[in-house]
């Protein structure tokens, strides 16, 4: 059986703390943000969540949960293969510049953030301080 390696308590509460931060810099500029990373798709706004994994996947992490319906309507169109629907164009907008503007927002109020650089979750931010 394979089990996932996991912080240390000190680092897995100091990692809770820094996402408790970027929660809080989100919610102060006006953003719905949720916490658990497990929490059913319907959800909006900015998702937060503290990854304890000892590997480079852990972490602190930030993401923008665009509407189910606006996601499945990008999905149908790229399986029809019209990448130049209205659809598949306003989720790539809105995903691209929420981004930025969650990028700039976390640093607006001291936390450094970055992209995540994980090809499975382009538009994924690293909260590293």
């Amino acid at each position: 059986m394979f089990e996932v390696e996991k912080v240390s308590e000190a680092e897995a509460a100091e990692r809770d703390g820094l996402a408790d931060r970027a929660a809080e810099s989100l919610t102060l500029a006006g953003f719905a943000v949720h916490r658990d990373v497990n929490e059913p798709s319907g959800a909006r706004g900015a998702l937060v969540w503290a990854d304890p994994t000892a590997d480079s996947g852990g972490g602190v992490f930030v993401r923008w949960l665009i509407d189910p319906a606006l996601s499945r309507a990008a999905v149908e169109s790229a399986q029809r293969g019209d990448v130049g629907s209205a659809e598949f164009q306003h989720y790539g907008f809105v995903t691209k510049h929420m981004h930025a503007t969650l990028l700039a927002i976390l640093e607006s109020a001291g936390l450094r953030a970055e992209d995540a650089d994980d090809d499975m979750s382009p538009y994924l931010i690293r909260v590293v301080g």
